[in-house]
């Protein structure tokens, strides 16, 4: 039993790892469509950190759970940089200044040890840089518009989405859920509507409606494992589906970019 569960352990870190170095390979920048994928994953990296902190916090994972803060920390901050030098626009680098301007203080925070008394300025203090990092991907859309974006915006709204679920059930489970800004029935409503224009984009390809079945109906096993009863290790168990769910949406981001590229 024992051994089974180190198993499954050392699986869910090797799927996290992996999805976490995809997000260094995509902050290589070099087409406009990549620079969408990157500021979609800027918001997702929001959700990513504070994640880690709750895991940190709760005792769930906590070396894995370090770990993985202290690279997503370092990711941001390095595509922050990737997207200033790709990106010429003046709209997009006043926005990335911003941004610039709230990230330090929101790094110190998460680099502290958990602390329950500080949580309430933190989690505000990151949704600050996530709306600012949302006006950050308008603004990068805005600034070359092409009807290609839709997809990589949709799919990154999808991981987001995915993330905040998994926040959400670490801060109920942290006995902080009620700062939260987002409600499970909200992220539910979200994820359904943005899967029903994904699999009605005019340029989907045979094989990617298939991925989107498949992705369609990973999400709906995420939703059901999120469902179970609440505990500590709620969290965990679904962040292991999203894991997985994750996985898929990067290699439909891949595709997608494939298809702006031809």
């Amino acid at each position: 039993m024992k051994t089974k569960k180190i198993i499954k352990a050392s699986i869910s870190t090797l799927l996290m790892t992996i999805c976490l170095a995809g997000l260094a390979r995509a902050a290589d920048i070099k087409t406009q469509p990549e620079a969408i994928s990157v500021a979609a994953q800027q918001r997702t990296l929001t959700q990513v950190m504070m994640k880690n902190y709750l895991f940190s916090a709760l005792g769930v994972r906590s070396r894995n759970a370090d770990e993985q803060l202290a690279e997503a920390t370092q990711q941001f901050t390095s595509q922050q940089q990737q997207l200033a030098e790709f990106v010429a626009d003046e709209g997009v680098q006043q926005q990335l200044a911003r941004m610039s301007q709230s990230w330090p203080a929101v790094q110190q925070q998460f680099q502290r040890k958990p602390d329950k008394l500080r949580f309430k300025e933190l989690y505000a203090d990151n949704e600050t840089l996530l709306t600012e990092a949302d006006s950050t991907l308008k603004k990068v859309v805005q600034a070359k518009p092409d009807v290609r974006a839709q997809p990589l915006s949709l799919l990154g709204q999808q991981e987001l989405l995915c993330q905040r679920l998994v926040v959400l059930y670490a801060m109920t489970a942290w006995g902080v859920a009620s700062e939260a800004d987002s409600s499970y029935e909200t992220i539910t409503s979200e994820l359904h509507e943005n899967m029903a224009l994904l699999q009605k984009l005019p340029q989907n390809t045979a094989e990617i409606n298939e991925q989107l079945q498949q992705l369609n109906q990973a999400l709906e096993r995420t939703l059901q494992v999120s469902k179970a009863r609440p505990g500590a290790l709620l969290p965990a168990l679904v962040d292991r589906s999203v894991v997985k769910v994750v996985m898929q949406l990067e290699q439909l981001q891949s595709d997608y970019r494939s298809l702006a590229g031809a």
